[in-house]
């Protein structure tokens, strides 16, 4: 176990909105440090010089010592052989969301960190802005519960006509991924495995890459969830509503309110540069000899991926049911 006055380096991948919202997280916190900023794209790199950021190329990053963890800000089809290198070097991950295109590449993902007794996290920050009795037990607790996800945030439909954002093996999908992944996991969070997806409807701004969708998800918990995600209209909301058997839950635009055990519930929003801050916390403490990452884990995630995977590549009105 690394000692506990161990300074942790990460080295972030990708100077990007992900990457730049990465490396403030790290500069943020006290015990963390910023080993290294990389980044292929001139212009990218350039920025990170000209904010006084060490930018150094993968391979020094990697074969550094300090170097504790890798932070990955590309796009998820741009990530796999990054995160294959960071592994084969010993170092822990923070994957930026959504962590993998398809279900089996992040069983992949995770195969290897274990092999290599690595810590694998994710960047789906929004669970840590659950209260306490929403992370312990939850799909138990809403058991055949039934839930509504709507997620509006006004996007021109050029926005995905562009770039690495219009190609599907690059962004995986448009505004399911993009805008709804966040939400998509904290019901994951909530009520547990899916084992049916159907998409209902959806509109694309080239193939593959979704402006609106609607879709609907069976669980293994016995919960339901209708999901509504668009950039066609001009309202920004966010909200998901899940109804139990006694309790019930909203987390809308980050504030979370409920009755849970009888009692009400009550969380305000905290802003999401916070929220980021504690994933690398989570994962530093761990570093330091402290627990294991469980909020942040990777493999929590694995619910959300099969969710997308079954939104965006089934057929409308076909009801695809998700290996176990």
């Amino acid at each position: 176990m690394a000692a506990e006055t161990h300074t942790v380096g990460i080295a972030v991948v990708g100077f990007g909105n992900a990457g730049a919202q990465h490396v403030a997280a790290v500069q943020a916190l006290p015990g963390v440090r910023l080993a290294a900023v990389v980044e292929s794209d001139p212009a990218a790199a350039r920025r990170a010089r000209e904010a006084g950021l060490p930018v150094r190329p993968l391979s020094e990053a990697l074969a550094d010592p300090g170097t504790d963890a890798v932070a990955v800000c590309l796009p998820p089809g741009h990530r796999p052989a990054v995160l294959a290198d960071a592994v084969a070097a010993g170092k822990h991950l923070i994957i930026e969301k959504l962590p993998a295109r398809l279900p089996a590449e992040l069983d992949e993902i995770l195969a290897a960190s274990a092999r290599a007794e690595l810590f694998s996290t994710v960047m789906f920050q929004h669970r840590f802005a659950l209260p306490g009795p929403l992370r312990d037990e939850a799909p138990e607790r809403f058991a055949d519960a039934v839930g509504s996800l709507l997620i509006s945030r006004p996007r021109s439909a050029d926005h995905y006509r562009e770039g690495w954002r219009a190609e599907p093996e690059a962004a995986v999908g448009g505004v399911s991924v993009h805008l709804g992944a966040h939400y998509l996991d904290l019901a994951c969070q909530l009520l547990g495995e899916p084992v049916a997806i159907t998409c209902l409807s959806r509109t694309d701004a080239v193939a593959g890459i979704d402006t609106e969708l609607s879709g609907h998800i069976a669980f293994r918990s016995g919960a339901r969830l209708t999901v509504t995600v668009t950039c066609r209209a001009a309202a920004r909301f966010e909200q998901l509503t899940v109804l139990g058997r006694q309790d019930w839950v909203e987390v809308r635009a980050g504030a979370t309110a409920g009755e849970v055990d009888g009692r009400p519930l009550a969380a305000p929003a905290r802003p999401a540069a916070e929220l980021r801050q504690d994933v690398y916390r989570e994962l530093a403490d761990a570093l330091r000899g402290g627990p294991a990452p469980d909020l942040s884990r990777l493999d929590r995630s694995s619910g959300v991926v099969r969710i997308l995977d079954g939104l965006l590549h089934s057929v409308v009105g076909a009801n695809r049911q998700v290996a176990a």
